[in-house]
């Protein structure tokens, strides 16, 4: 899935490799911060106010990988609603594309959404993965008409 087909906006992988380099209280000190802003990141960590806000460790990988640039943050919320997005695709997948293990209503009850919306997710993934069984019809599409 590419970042423009991320249902809830782009997915940030820097994110993921700070949490993995710096650790998971280093992100969050990060989101709490500086979420949901577009920072300036400085070239060099020492004295900055990103690391006095953020911590020193922080703004060192930062300036490693954006020194100069500008970067936008993702706030917190945004994050964990992405994290969520994820377990629910993941869900989907373990549950099965094809031949469903778990039905969709217990899969939309454990998450809080609508069945609808997991067999729409279910259609989105078994197309991007190839395995979109459904028999095309020998009537002619009106919209491309």
């Amino acid at each position: 899935m590419t970042s423009s087909d991320w249902p809830f906006g782009d997915r940030d992988a820097w994110i993921d490799e700070l949490e993995a380099d710096l650790g998971q209280p280093a992100v969050l000190k990060l989101l709490a911060n500086a979420g949901g802003q577009r920072r300036d990141v400085p070239k060099r960590a020492a004295g900055s106010n990103l690391a006095a806000e953020v911590g020193q460790p922080v703004v060192e990988w930062l300036s490693a990988r954006f020194g100069g640039t500008a970067v936008d943050i993702p706030s917190l919320r945004a994050r964990k609603t992405q994290d969520r997005a994820a377990e629910l695709r993941a869900a989907i997948l373990d549950a099965g594309l094809t031949k469903p293990t778990r039905s969709a209503n217990v899969i939309a009850t454990e998450f809080g959404v609508t069945a609808a919306w997991i067999h729409k997710l279910r259609t989105q993934m078994r197309r991007e993965s190839g395995h979109d069984d459904q028999l095309s019809l020998p009537f002619p599409n009106p919209q491309s008409e």
